[in-house]
């Protein structure tokens, strides 16, 4: 079971802060702790009452979202950016945000990046992550108290949770303590592709290539505007 998930929103825009607040109503394990014009006045309550999740806008008088993010080093929100400003996305990314909502808001957009977030948490909660070991094609981590060994073919997807990779196969999902980068480093040269900021895919599991996203094994993951000339080519 999910836990409840305190949560602030700080936007300049008092619609936009509504639009969040609107949004929120619809998720009964998110706790909304305040709503703020400035990150000032959300940064005495960030310290006080350590929200799980910020919902910032960039673009803010002052101190920007991604300033704000940026100062917080007493512990380790998920950071969802809700931004008008699609030019700061790369720098959010490299803060470790753990998403980035282009405005306006859309409702299957943000119900998306919840879903993640509850994914991630409840791989979080379930068990405990470690540093992953590369051995030939064998992925070895723990899960809890057990040693956990995993053989690159049984893998469909990879997913970026910050410092975390979440490791998609057909009968489980697994947590582990190490960067999406680190883990397409040491798998497989050939056998594994990026395709967007947040997902590599195991190539033998691509079942079509569309537009703008990707059928993989049962999951259909967005394709990014970088990786998109590559996977066409690999998978024409």
């Amino acid at each position: 079971m999910l836990n409840t998930l305190s949560c602030i929103i700080v936007d300049d825009s008092y619609l936009d802060r509504a639009t969040v607040q609107t949004e929120l109503e619809n998720f009964n394990h998110l706790k909304l702790l305040g709503s703020f014009s400035n990150a000032m006045a959300a940064m005495e309550m960030i310290r006080a009452r350590q929200p799980d999740v910020l919902f910032l806008d960039v673009d803010m008088p002052e101190v920007s979202g991604l300033q704000l993010f940026d100062k917080i080093d007493s512990y380790s929100p998920a950071c969802i950016i809700i931004s008008a400003h699609p030019e700061y996305a790369a720098l959010g990314f490299e803060l470790k945000i753990f998403d980035y909502i282009l405005k306006p808001l859309e409702s299957e957009r943000f119900q998306l990046s919840i879903q993640r977030l509850e994914d991630f948490t409840l791989l979080k909660q379930k068990a405990t992550a470690y540093d992953v070991l590369f051995q030939q094609e064998e992925i070895i981590f723990k899960e809890g108290l057990n040693t956990m060994k995993l053989n690159s073919k049984d893998v469909i997807y990879l997913e970026a949770f910050g410092d975390y990779t979440k490791i998609v196969t057909e009968k489980k999902m697994y947590l582990t303590l190490a960067t999406l980068s680190h883990f397409l480093n040491a798998l497989p040269e050939g056998k594994f592709m990026r395709i967007h900021r947040s997902y590599v895919v195991a190539v033998h599991q691509v079942k079509r290539l569309n537009v703008k996203n990707m059928e993989v094994g049962a999951s259909v993951l967005p394709i990014g505007k970088t990786y998109l000339k590559a996977a066409k080519q690999r998978f024409k």
